[in-house]
């Protein structure tokens, strides 16, 4: 079994110049009982213009990496590297983070109605980025209307001073995403950005990010705890469980070659039209652990049908297996990857 390095996530061939690279990437915080691990030691980057995923249940880690990556935590303790274009944004100045945030770098929140402010027009709030740059009222008012026109909002130019609580949900997201691209950034972070929408809107925000995004160069990390949404969009991912990533690759690989039980779990869940005869889906069974209580050896290995004795002491490294196409954190990759995408019975 050969040994993943430091990004594994750049397995795959990657054409494009590198926009961020995350190097050992290590969060905790201050419990009662001593420091917790919520993210630990991940590596992965982003080329230009790529779509990059990260999957997993509630509590994987996944949303406190994508804080992480924008400098947003308070209170934690992050190590390791956050290189975007050539420096470290855990080594930045609040000022320098203030300059990058909303211009080269951007944030997409799962809940827009939160996270824009009641009191000011939607307007008002998409056009604040190129304000806070020196251009001019008429010339921002103007570029805002034609980005809210690009995300699908009709007759932008009155919508323009409507508050937030006057879009419906698929519309305040809409708005989110002009946020997030009215400054051009070269990486848009975005974080669970269809948890709240209907299936009939989330298709649409997709549709919307990936075509935004293709023209006009963006690279994306998607976070999402839906694999259906990820293959949708994602052109490479990495499944996080307790904080480590726990299989990555192409999104088609990790979809029909999985070397992951973890991972083949999310995807038998998934449900699926075969026939008239309804299926039960199939569940995994337990609870992700709590930070602060995660298992000896592999995390996974109580809920795991594979686990075997090694797996309950001895922590996995990421690596791809003999006959393997991409890496695996599992003791038994090399007998999945023998038939990958199956878990044997």
């Amino acid at each position: 079994m050969s040994t993943a390095n430091a990004t594994a996530l750049d397995s795959a061939t990657v054409e494009t110049d590198t926009v961020l690279e995350v190097r050992n990437l290590t969060v905790s915080f201050q419990g009662d009982n001593g420091e917790v691990k919520a993210v630990n030691d991940i590596s992965f980057s982003v080329g230009s213009g790529e779509r990059v995923g990260i999957a997993g249940e509630s509590g994987s880690g996944k949303s406190v990496t994508a804080q992480a990556l924008m400098g947003l935590l308070q209170g934690a303790k992050v190590e390791g590297e956050v290189i975007f274009r050539g420096q470290d944004i855990l080594t930045m100045s609040s000022q320098q983070l203030r300059q990058l945030r909303g211009w080269e770098l951007s944030y997409i929140f799962q809940d827009p109605l939160s996270a824009m402010d009641p009191v000011r027009t939607v307007g008002d709030q998409v056009s604040q980025v190129l304000r806070l740059r020196g251009v001019g009222r008429r010339e921002a008012r103007e570029r805002t209307i034609d980005m809210l026109h690009k995300v699908g909002i009709k007759d932008p130019s009155q919508r323009f001073r409507d508050y937030p609580h006057q879009f419906s949900g698929g519309m305040r997201q809409r708005a989110m995403i002009a946020m997030a691209l009215i400054g051009e950034p070269a990486l848009v972070i975005a974080d669970e950005p269809t948890t709240a929408l209907d299936v009939r809107v989330q298709a649409q925000v997709i549709d919307l990010l990936h075509d935004l995004t293709e023209e006009r160069g963006t690279s994306v990390v998607f976070i999402t705890h839906d694999l259906s949404i990820m293959a949708a969009f994602a052109q490479r991912m990495m499944v996080m469980y307790a904080g480590r990533v726990v299989e990555t690759g192409k999104t088609d690989d990790i979809y029909y070659e999985s070397i992951h039980p973890y991972t083949l779990g999310l995807l038998n869940s998934l449900p699926r039209v075969s026939g008239a005869v309804a299926e039960e889906l199939p569940t995994i069974g337990g609870q992700p652990p709590a930070p602060t209580n995660i298992p000896p050896g592999c995390a996974f290995h109580p809920r795991c049908a594979l686990a075997i004795d090694i797996c309950r002491v001895d922590v996995p490294q990421l690596a791809t297996p003999d006959g393997g196409a991409h890496p695996s954190r599992c003791h038994r990759s090399a007998l999945l990857a023998e038939k990958p995408g199956v878990m044997p019975l």
